[in-house]
């Protein structure tokens, strides 16, 4: 790490000066210096555990007492004001703190500490949001009354009553942080009288710092952990790694270098929401789509289905940091072959680069495509894994323009492409196999220039990954394995292992086709319903039909019963809260139109009087259950045309 600049004021400390404080540090007399967080920087991402932490600090040290250290703080001195390389989540949390001071104590001997709100500006893309916030803060705070932890406003609720034009995850971190200070304030665990107290014992704070006039130390950053903050994300690491690499061997030009890679991650960061907002089936989180980038994309070199196969897609981020430094070190990550430098330094810069355009794709050209055709989110909720691996192989294959990464293919393609993942291994022909598909294979194919992706697929629909012995005509396979379980599904498909995500997909599709509108159902946690309950004993009490039976016709009722409850007809999609509020009921009481219009949803509004008699039960099931085995043979699994 560089030593401080001798020439800056703030690093010329004798051995009798007291240590340096954070008002030392940060403030010219009664000014803060003016500080700016990098767009390369991530978003301000501390929750409530650690703006409890920062209250419970101020509580503690708020009566002046010695000891208080706010950590270490690296910043770098471009002129007009500094950046912040490391700390800027404390002093975003202690700018948000004052914010809520100025509102309640707007004057007073503390106030020079607000300078730094005006002082001090965040990322790009939550700048204009953060300076609306400044303005419709004292307002918003007092239409808000007291905040609930654990009914926090939602998104709505926040846009509406600060006026903000967009809306961000760390904009909504940042707006919780506020009212979690200000309910500290109401609920007298922090007292307003204390206040010039409270901003001292942060200005006070012992701390250290580095200030740098170049960017030699930000490639350290992942070294410099501090345990009351958020940990540092893979991404992070992988991040200061590259720039590290490319500082020390980058030659005369490093500098320029280096700020390449944090260009590249400013604007990495700066999709980082929309990635997280837009989601198929949970949340796509940064480290999802960087191990799955490494594994198909990596520099932009990998082509071949040798170079397919790693890191694994479970990869854990320990791997995934292994895999990047022996990329940058040996030619195709062999320790037995060293890389030069300078091809290390040129594999950072096409990493940094290449992954920047996975991330677009994840976060504006997949939504975009959903939005046009929603057959893409379908694939993406039945293997996101596999199916994002392949759209970054084709977004790329097919893109407009250099670096546009916006190549598409139709329709016709994409329902290939899901019958190949519903029907790839739904079958028993790789029992006791311990390599099974070869999507490796399947990429390598997906970029040859001169094949149509739905060749490809159709290729492997046709004969499967195995078509020298096992799955030569695969639909042929699945047609017959599914013939072959056609009664355990209609009978105990809720239960049919290991294949029940596949059911739930029939199922989805089955809706889907039907009318009902469910995606946003398929897209969050599912629960699957039973129409009919499992505990569906009690209803003998109160149905006229089974009050006066004998017990054999009793027994035997309850075992036809026992043989459809669990079967595919039976079985509905919803939402967990959803399953909850419907419970136990009668299946003509249940009322399934106020969760999801159309459908079997729909239906069953319509059919209710007929759940009415349990005589009913199993042949309303059965004939669902025949109505979904016929549309998962004919639709998902049926022939290529």
């Amino acid at each position: 790490m560089n030593e401080p600049s001798v020439n800056h004021p703030l690093t010329t400390r004798s051995k009798t000066e007291p240590p340096s404080t954070f008002q030392s540090i940060f403030f010219r007399g009664d000014i803060a210096v003016p500080i700016r967080v990098p767009d390369y920087q991530r978003a301000f991402s501390w929750e409530q555990k650690q703006i409890e932490l920062f209250i419970g600090d101020l509580v503690k040290y708020h009566g002046g007492g010695n000891g208080y250290y706010f950590g270490h703080f690296i910043a770098e001195d471009i002129g007009p004001h500094w950046e912040i390389v490391d700390g800027q989540q404390r002093i975003t949390t202690f700018m948000l703190f004052l914010l809520v001071c100025r509102v309640l104590s707007p004057s007073g001997a503390h106030t020079s500490a607000y300078s730094m709100v005006q002082q001090f500006s965040t990322v790009s893309y939550d700048g204009e949001a953060l300076e609306t916030i400044c303005c419709n803060l004292a307002s918003f705070l007092e239409a808000s009354g007291h905040f609930d932890e654990q009914k926090p406003p939602s998104n709505e609720q926040i846009i509406t009553s600060l006026s903000l034009k967009t809306f961000t995850r760390s904009q909504r971190r940042m707006v919780l942080a506020l009212l979690r200070f200000h309910q500290a304030f109401l609920n007298r665990k922090l007292e307003q009288g204390k206040i010039a107290d409270y901003i001292a014992v942060v200005m006070n704070a012992h701390c250290s710092h580095h200030l740098t006039i170049d960017k030699s130390v930000a490639v350290n950053i992942f070294e410099m952990h501090n345990t009351r903050g958020v940990p540092l994300t893979t991404l992070e690491i992988i991040k200061a790694i590259l720039m590290k690499f490319v500082y020390d061997h980058g030659g005369e030009d490093r500098e320029a270098k280096a700020g390449k890679i944090q260009a590249e991650f400013g604007e990495i960061y700066g999709m980082e929401e929309r990635v997280a907002t837009y989601s198929f089936r949970g949340e796509m989180t940064m480290e999802q789509i960087l191990r799955l980038h490494l594994r198909v994309v990596d520099d932009g070199t990998k082509k071949t289905a040798k170079d397919f196969h790693s890191p694994a897609t479970n990869a854990a981020s320990d791997a995934l940091v292994e895999y990047v430094n022996l990329r940058l070190n040996y030619i195709d990550g062999d320790k037995t072959k060293p890389k030069a430098p300078k091809d290390g330094v040129q594999y950072a810069l096409y990493l940094a680069k290449e992954f920047k355009k996975s991330v677009r794709i994840a976060s504006e050209t997949l939504p975009a495509w959903d939005a046009e055709d929603a057959l893409l989110g379908d694939v993406m909720i039945l293997d996101r894994d596999l199916s994002c691996q392949f759209f970054l192989i084709v977004c790329r294959r097919f893109e407009s323009g250099q670096d546009k990464a916006d190549g598409l293919v139709g329709n016709e393609s994409l329902l290939l492409w899901e019958k190949l993942l519903f029907t790839r291994d739904f079958h028993d022909k790789y029992h006791g196999k311990s390599h099974r598909d070869n999507f490796p294979a399947f990429f390598e194919a997906c970029w040859e220039n001169n094949t149509r992706i739905s060749e490809v697929i159709n290729r492997y629909l046709a004969d499967g990954f195995r078509p020298w012995n096992e799955t030569k005509e695969l639909q042929s396979i699945v047609v017959a394995y599914l013939n072959a379980h056609r009664e355990h599904i209609l009978t105990h498909a809720f239960h049919w292992h290991p294949w029940k995500y596949k059911i739930i997909y029939a199922i989805y599709k089955y809706e889907i086709t039907n009318g009902a509108r469910i995606r946003e159902i398929m897209k969050g946690t599912i629960s699957v319903e039973h129409i009919l309950p499992q505990e569906w004993y009690w209803i003998r009490n109160d149905d006229p039909d089974l009050k006066g039976i004998s017990e054999d016709d009793w027994v035997a009722f309850h075992k036809g019963i026992d043989q459809c409850i669990n079967g595919i007809g039976n079985l509905l999609l919803i939402t967990p809260s959803e399953n909850t509020s419907v419970g136990n009921k009668h299946p003509a009481e249940k009322d399934y139109e106020q969760y999801c219009a159309g459908g079997s949803y729909a239906d069953h509004h319509q059919s209710r009087e007929e759940w009415r008699s349990s005589k009913k039960w199993n042949n309303l099931i059965r004939a669902r259950g025949e109505e979904i085995f016929k549309f998962m043979l004919n639709t998902l699994v049926g022939a290529t045309k």
